[in-house]
C-alpha cells in the first residue's frame, strides 16, 4: 500500500469495534503477530496486507462499514452497491480525491479558498490523532499552547507536551474524535494566523459518549518549506446529552476570546515591525586606495 492508502485505511479501520478489528488483524497476520492495543492491531493489518484491496476484502469488513466511510467523505453511492464496486471506490479516493491527507499542509497559495484549507488541515489533523501513526510533536510550533477548556482551563505548553497529551486521549481512554466538517468555521488575519473551528463527537470502543469543539491557530513556517503549523488550540469535550445542540450549532458566533486572539496576533506582528531598526550594510567603496 501507498502512503495515502495506509492513511485512509488506517482511518477506516478505526471504524471497526475491537473484536472486529482484532478478528481482521488474526486474519491478515495468521494470528501470528499480537497486539495488545487498537493501534498496533491497525499497525499490524497495514504492514501484513499486499494491497488495500486485499485488506478491504476481508469478511470483517463488512459493506455497510464501507458504505459508512464513503457517507463520512460526502461520496454518494447505490444503496444496492456491490462490496467490490465500494471497495475500488474507495480505494479511488484514497489516491485521488484524498490528496489532501498529508503529514504537512501546503501553503495558501496552493490552496483555492480559506475554507478548503480548513477542511484539509481537519481530515488530515483528526486521520492523524486518532491513529496516531504520523501524529508528531514536529507538526506543533516549538512554543505551541493547548487550552483544555473541559478542565478549568488548563493549559499545556511546547510541542511534546502537548502532542503527548492528546496521545493520551487516544492510548490511554481509547477515544476516537470524528469531525463534521461540514460544520467548520475558519477566519484569517491580515498577517497569516488561520483560526479553525471544528466540531464533531467522542467515541470509545465503536460508542458515541459525547461531542467536542475544537480550535486551532495556524501559522505558516518558513523552516518547514513554509508549512502551516498548529500555533494553539483550544479543545473542549462534553458527554452531557443536554449540552448538545449548543456545542454543535453551526451559526454559534465565533468565541469573543478567538477573535481577541486574531486581533492580537496582528498587533503584536505590526508593533514588531513598528520596533524594529532596519541596518542595510552598504558595499565598500571600490576607489578606496
Amino acid at each position: 500500500m501507498n502512503k495515502l492508502e495506509q492513511i485512509g485505511a488506517q482511518e477506516l479501520l478505526s471504524m471497526l469495534s475491537d473484536e472486529e478489528l482484532m478478528s481482521v488483524k488474526d486474519t491478515v497476520t495468521k494470528s501470528m503477530i499480537p497486539a495488545n492495543t487498537r493501534s498496533e492491531a491497525v499497525d499490524a493489518c497495514l504492514k501484513c496486507s499486499q494491497s488495500a484491496m486485499q485488506l478491504l476484502r476481508r469478511k470483517k469488513i463488512r459493506r455497510d462499514i464501507l458504505m459508512q466511510y464513503l457517507a463520512r467523505k460526502s461520496i454518494s453511492v447505490s444503496a444496492g452497491t456491490d462490496k467490490v464496486r465500494l471497495v475500488k471506490q474507495i480505494i479511488e479516493y484514497w489516491n485521488n480525491g484524498s490528496s489532501s491527507i498529508s503529514t504537512s499542509l501546503s501553503s495558501p497559495s496552493d490552496l483555492s479558498s480559506i475554507n478548503q484549507l480548513s477542511h484539509q488541515f481537519t481530515e488530515w489533523f483528526y486521520t492523524s490523532w486518532n491513529n496516531l501513526t504520523t501524529f508528531t510533536p514536529d507538526h506543533f510550533f516549538p512554543d505551541c499552547q493547548l487550552t483544555l477548556v473541559h478542565e478549568n482551563q488548563r493549559r499545556i505548553s511546547a510541542a511534546y507536551y502537548v502532542c503527548e497529551t492528546l496521545r493520551s486521549y487516544i492510548t490511554s481512554q481509547d477515544l476516537h474524535f470524528y469531525p463534521n466538517i461540514q460544520s467548520n468555521k475558519a477566519e484569517e488575519s491580515k498577517h497569516g494566523l488561520v483560526l479553525i473551528q471544528v466540531h464533531g463527537t467522542i467515541h470509545q470502543r465503536g460508542t458515541c459518549i459525547g461531542i467536542f469543539d475544537q480550535s486551532f491557530g495556524l501559522v505558516r513556517d518558513p523552516t518547514h518549506s513554509n508549512n502551516y503549523l498548529i500555533k494553539f488550540s483550544f479543545l473542549n469535550m462534553q458527554t452531557q446529552q443536554a449540552q448538545q445542540t449548543a456545542l454543535l450549532s453551526t451559526n454559534q458566533p465565533t468565541p469573543t476570546y478567538l477573535i481577541d486572539i486574531l486581533q492580537n496576533y496582528d498587533q503584536t506582528i505590526q508593533q514588531q515591525i513598528d520596533s524594529t531598526d532596519y541596518i542595510i550594510d552598504e558595499d565598500d567603496d571600490d576607489d578606496d586606495e
